[in-house]
């Protein structure tokens, strides 16, 4: 149904993952209100096993940042090309603010273009090349050869440009105009070098300070790596209300929400009362912009400025949005958010690999005031003459190809799960042309990743490739109708993450497949979460929960009572209270 819940979001993008399975904000905190699983706390750890947020939480959401995220030398001034770490001002596992300094920089061998005033004649050279002079100084004059009043200035000085919050002297490095050229208003005509130049690197964001890649002294050159950051967001619910913190569990947002979202794409959405409404980074509130621009100040109060009926994360730079009975799509551009699609779909996916599966009406308006639809006779030919049907659009919002479709997949690898309408159709493949792509009926077809898709015929699930080739996951074993070899032998498999994919073997417990259907982790957990930055949470029977790595062994010992799967390096889990088992996965369930 498009991911939307009865009250419009779906945690992360489609649900909330609870032991590798999302679940709708209807479920999981009973319309906003908030549901405890049992009576343990929760927290986040990284890849070590180490506690980066203390086990104080009723809920813990997506964290989405990363903690290794490098940053590069910008280019303080043309013509410099590196620099020397004079000075760190923060050490590593500092937290710092958004434009904060970070290091003092002095510029190496910067050669800094000077520029003409005004067009006209370069009449004087006061310093020659090998001279000095200081940011501010003359160093020669240009004249106006244009028709000028008797009052107006003829004759204008060309000033020798500043470099840094304490320059010194500089030295002429040439001139590239002579006396008696002719030179244009900004062209650069000589060149000076600082004898010292400094400047500020500052911190790109709100974050930790993880890692000092080149130590005070040492050189670097512009789009070097300096340092690494960790930037990240997380929504979390103490004492019954959600905001967001960063990594180290410091609160960056003030307002209290009834229900949240996952930060990407720079914003977050968020439900104030019964509207939805978007928060930045530093969780403010989010104005419309109007005509593309930034809207001006936050003079609305939050109820005001939240306008949507349901909101979804940021996918492929849009956001999915409902006003009224309609779904349609946002951007988050210069500071504001702008309507990119307007709202005109009974249902809408989120964008994956560029492009979105909706489903549209009979009597839904073609391209009408939200300029996407160029030629609207067109469009109109390619509605559905019946009941509502689903097809895909581009992030213009204009439809591509024909809707065609009973169910409409995301795309991944190129390839997307599609039912034609019409009672008992088939599953088949599409590219991304609105193409069929295999040739054989399938009662399920689910994309997995590494180029491989979950299909199904007469009950189980089996594996294959984008050719339809066929993996034995159990040589000799025969499909209901005693055909084929390796076939209809899992009661369910999840998406490949670090060349595994977790399944359910018919006896009943999980374990991992590699992409030629082979058991790389024997099934032998009671559950088993996808594989994400090398670990994945799975649960011994009648045990805890711990992190496998791809080989099998355990990455983090089954400590804990809870767990989710990684995202961006951190993983909510808790070691409090009842082990939780929590429900099992589904093929073409949401597993993110």
């Amino acid at each position: 149904m498009g991911g939307e819940t009865a009250k419009g979001l779906r945690f992360g993008g489609g649900g909330s993952r609870i032991c590798g399975v999302k679940l709708s904000l209807v479920f999981l905190w009973g319309l906003g209100m908030g549901v405890s699983w049992g009576a343990g706390k929760w927290g986040m750890v990284d890849t070590t096993g180490t506690w980066r947020l203390a086990e104080k939480y009723e809920e813990v959401g997506e964290f989405r940042g990363d903690l290794k995220r490098s940053f590069t030398l910008p280019e303080f001034l043309p013509g410099v090309k590196g620099a020397k770490v004079k000075k760190w001002l923060k050490a590593e596992g500092d937290e710092v603010k958004a434009g904060e300094p970070l290091a003092q920089m002095e510029m190496v061998e910067p050669v800094l273009p000077v520029e003409s005033p005004i067009s006209g004649m370069l009449v004087k050279i006061g310093v020659p090349a090998g001279g000095a002079a200081i940011p501010g100084s003359v160093l020669g004059s240009v004249r106006n050869l244009a028709h000028v009043g008797m009052f107006e200035k003829k004759q204008f000085d060309v000033i020798c440009p500043g470099y840094g919050p304490n320059p010194g002297s500089a030295t002429m490095v040439r001139w590239l105009k002579l006396e008696g050229d002719a030179v244009g208003k900004g062209e650069k005509i000589a060149e000076v070098r600082p004898k010292e130049a400094m400047a500020m690197l500052q911190a790109p964001g709100s974050g930790t300070l993880v890692k000092i890649e080149v130590k005070d002294g040492e050189e670097v050159k512009v789009g070097q790596a300096v340092a690494k950051m960790g930037i990240g967001r997380v929504p979390v619910k103490l004492g019954g209300e959600w905001f967001y913190a960063d990594e180290r569990g410091t609160r960056v947002t003030q307002d209290r929400y009834m229900e949240v979202g996952s930060m990407l794409g720079g914003m977050a959405p968020v439900r104030v009362g019964e509207k939805w409404a978007f928060v930045d980074g530093e969780g403010r509130l989010i104005s419309k912009a109007t005509d593309g621009k930034k809207a001006k100040g936050f003079s609305l109060g939050m109820s005001e400025k939240a306008e949507f009926d349901a909101a979804r994360k940021v996918r492929g730079g849009l956001a999915a949005v409902k006003v009224m009975d309609r779904w349609g799509y946002v951007a988050y551009q210069d500071g504001g958010i702008r309507t990119a699609i307007a709202p005109r779909f009974l249902q809408a996916k989120d964008f994956s690999e560029g492009l979105a599966a909706v489903e549209e009406s009979e009597d839904a308006p073609v391209g009408e005031g939200d300029e996407v639809v160029e030629d609207k006779s067109e469009a109109e030919a390619k509605k559905p003459a019946g009941p509502a049907a689903w097809g895909y659009i581009l992030p213009s919002g204009k439809l591509w190809g024909r809707l065609d479709f009973a169910v409409a997949g995301d795309f991944l690898d190129g390839r997307a799960a599609v039912q034609a309408l019409g009672e008992g159709m088939p599953w088949v493949l599409i590219d991304s042309k609105i193409k069929t792509r295999t040739t054989k009926n399938y009662g399920g077809l689910v994309p997995l990743g590494a180029k491989r898709v979950a299909w199904k015929q007469s009950g189980g699930w089996g594996l294959m490739d984008l050719q339809e080739r066929v993996m034995e996951i159990r040589p000799g074993l025969k499909n209901q109708d005693g055909e084929g070899v390796g076939q209809d032998v899992l009661e369910a498999v999840g998406p490949f993450g670090d060349e595994r994919a977790p399944a359910k073997e018919p006896g009943g417990k999980w374990g991992y497949l590699d992409s030629e259907g082979k058991w790389a982790i024997p099934p032998k957990f009671e559950r088993a979460l996808v594989f994400h930055g090398g670990l994945a949470a799975a649960k011994e029977p009648g045990g805890k929960w711990g992190y496998l790595k791809p080989d099998g062994s355990w990455g983090l010992e089954p400590k804990y009572t809870k767990a989710r799967a990684f995202t961006d390096g951190l993983a909510a889990v808790s070691e409090q209270g009842e082990v939780e088992l929590g429900p099992e996965g589904a093929t073409g369930g949401n597993w993110e």
